[in-house]
């Protein structure tokens, strides 16, 4: 059981490091936020001032830019959940095998009970007769003074 576990452990691990290896890659492939907000906030800029049109040329340029971002980013996201998805079938693990006795849990609660039994016993002797010893000895000191 410990070889087929330490074995499926180490095809998690691989998987794990699949998974994160397609992640760098997407994360590689896809254009940067920054870049995008630049290029959204250029489109803003450029139809605020674009009052007879003059600016309708670069605006298209930008907006096909935006259009390129988008192909660029869905391909790379495509391809993360195909990799990510292969890299995710992890084999379940093996319920380890029973190694102790069953009834040998219930000898033990039954040794257990026994100890108890007796030491509760010997505890009540005991107790009864410290409670005793005084009694008789104030019942001496009593027909003393008489």
């Amino acid at each position: 059981w410990m070889s087929t576990t330490a074995a499926q452990a180490e095809e998690a691990a691989s998987q794990a490091r699949a998974a994160a290896a397609a992640f760098e890659a997407a994360l590689a492939a896809s254009v940067p936020p920054p870049v995008i907000a630049a290029n959204r906030m250029q489109v803003s800029q450029l139809q605020a001032t674009n009052v007879l049109g003059q600016n309708t040329p670069l605006i298209a340029q930008f907006e096909a830019q935006y259009g390129e971002y988008w192909a660029q980013d869905a391909a790379a996201m495509y391809s993360y959940a195909g990799q990510s998805a292969s890299a995710s079938k992890v084999t379940p693990f093996q319920k380890a095998p029973q190694v102790t006795n069953p009834s040998g849990q219930v000898a033990q609660s039954a040794a257990v009970s026994t100890a108890t039994a007796n030491s509760t016993s010997t505890n009540t002797t005991k107790a009864l007769q410290s409670l005793a010893q005084p009694a008789s000895s104030s019942t001496t000191a009593t027909k003393a003074a008489t």
